[in-house]
């Protein structure tokens, strides 16, 4: 299994909120990610850097550091009061070989660890463009669909089918808005 990358802090069936365990280490929008048992996979939709305490503004500190690096280097409580965190939609869950796509009948649990997804999985998810119809109609950034179908063609050892198939996928699911599967398309090139 891969590196844990954080835990699961806000759930439920549509997605979920991972506070990552290293601030600004987090897996690229778009990726796929698991936890949990039975294991619930969901796709990184937003990525975010925020003070752990909302009361607590962040304030620049930087005007006498002559680098970015330098203000955490004089600073090094940053780490300790800052956070990473990323939103998760999910696209399937696992009940050990089964793969289903679509929502689980229950959202993952607080605190469950949250790894990136194996090639094994990714393979399975790449068989079927189902996920796509979850992705398109749940309001998020077309980008984010984009990045998705990129980040699992890099996962594939033969990417490129993967993304000529998932084109004929979404030109099917967005039959009457061309501009909107045009906008997409670019973006996967």
């Amino acid at each position: 299994m891969s590196e844990r990358i954080g835990e699961i802090i806000e759930a439920n069936t549509n997605g979920f909120t991972v506070h990552c365990y290293k601030l600004y280490e987090s897996p690229p929008l778009g990726s796929i990610i698991q936890s949990g048992i039975p294991t619930i996979f969901g796709v990184i939709s937003e990525i975010t850097t925020e003070p752990l305490d909302p009361s607590r503004p962040i304030i620049a500190i930087g005007q006498n550091e002559p680098t970015e690096d330098e203000i955490y280097r004089s600073n090094p409580q940053l780490n300790n009061l800052l956070c990473t965190r990323l939103t998760a939609l999910t696209i399937g869950y696992s009940n050990n070989e089964n793969f289903s796509h679509g929502l689980p009948p229950h959202p993952p649990r607080i605190h469950s660890f949250v790894y990136l997804s194996d090639n094994h999985y990714i393979e399975s998810l790449a068989k079927s463009f189902d996920f796509l119809h979850l992705l398109l109609s749940s309001g998020t950034n077309d980008e984010v669909v984009s990045a998705c179908l990129r980040q699992i063609s890099q996962k594939l050892p033969d990417g490129y089918p993967f993304l000529i198939e998932s084109g004929q996928a979404l030109a099917t699911e967005l039959i009457g808005q061309f501009p909107r599967l045009n906008a997409i398309l670019r973006r996967l090139s």
